[in-house]
């Protein structure tokens, strides 16, 4: 727990910016979480955000993969400056896993066709993600991941690409040990590079998800209709991968449960994201 202090009496708004704590680089995208209004942001490429003197007293929290997550207390005093926040790096325990390297790069199914799209569900930390679950995939190295984005919205907007284990057709524990924040290049599919970053899949197979990023001066609300940030394509893989949906501090929901009057089958028709991956 950290005590921020020093917002001053004024109105004004007070910059806070987020550092490692092992090297005083950068941390970017954090996410940012003001405890009782249960909402937030994320900060910018500079790890920078905001803070206003307006703003009753509240407790931060401050969470970003690859750190340990930190509790800033507010107080209305005199803030000078610009503050620097440190946080502390988290270190993994890597388990064991069976590894198989293939001659050839192996990309999930295709889906059989595109019925619809996805604006970002719910607030801050909103993720959407596509169930993985083919054996081919099992114990071999990511090389890429796609995401099939819109022409509706801002293409261009960043987000980020999360990947998680799966136990008992759930996500489970997550995969991505850093942050990886990507710009889709056009409508359409796009394929990011995750090969440096030597992610395996493992067996019972993978989520990978999107998360849409919300900064506090654009929070991907309708503007002059038009909407502010990616839009995810939606189908219909058939028999196949289920689609679920979290915020920040929620629990994954599988994105059938929105709509309880149709029977499963019928759900995974078209509540699908649209996301592929390749291994090799």
């Amino acid at each position: 727990m950290l005590l921020l202090a020093n917002l001053g009496l004024h109105a004004q708004n007070h910059a806070i910016q987020l550092l490692s704590w092992a090297d005083s680089t950068v941390v970017p995208f954090a996410t940012v979480m003001f405890e009782s209004k249960n909402s937030g942001f994320h900060t910018n490429e500079q790890g920078r955000f905001s803070l206003s003197s307006k703003q009753m007293l509240d407790t931060i929290r401050i969470h970003s993969i690859g750190f340990q997550e930190m509790q800033l207390i507010i107080q209305k005093q005199d803030l000078k400056g610009e503050m620097r926040v440190y946080l502390i790096p988290k270190v993994y325990e890597l388990a064991e896993l069976k590894v198989y390297s293939g001659k050839k790069p192996y990309t999930s199914m295709k889906p059989i066709k595109k019925t619809g799209i996805l604006l970002q569900p719910g607030g801050v930390g909103a993720q959407c993600g596509l169930l993985l679950t083919d054996p081919k995939l099992f114990f071999r190295q990511i090389q890429s991941a796609h995401f099939y984005i819109s022409n509706i919205g801002n293409r261009h907007f960043p987000f980020r690409i999360r990947i998680y284990s799966v136990k008992q057709g759930k996500p489970d524990q997550e995969i991505t040990q850093e942050s990886i924040i990507v710009h889709a290049k056009h409508r359409g599919w796009n394929e990011f590079d995750l090969s440096r970053y030597h992610y395996f899949v493992p067996e019972g197979g993978c989520l990978v998800a999107m998360e849409w990023l919300n900064f506090e001066d654009n929070y991907n609300s309708t503007s002059n209709d038009k909407y502010e940030a990616q839009v995810l394509g939606l189908a219909d893989y058939g028999k196949g991968y289920l689609g679920f949906q979290k915020t920040e501090y929620g629990s994954w929901n599988f994105n059938g449960d929105y709509l309880p009057h149709f029977t499963k089958t019928k759900m995974n028709m078209f509540l699908n994201p649209m996301i592929r991956l390749t291994v090799k």
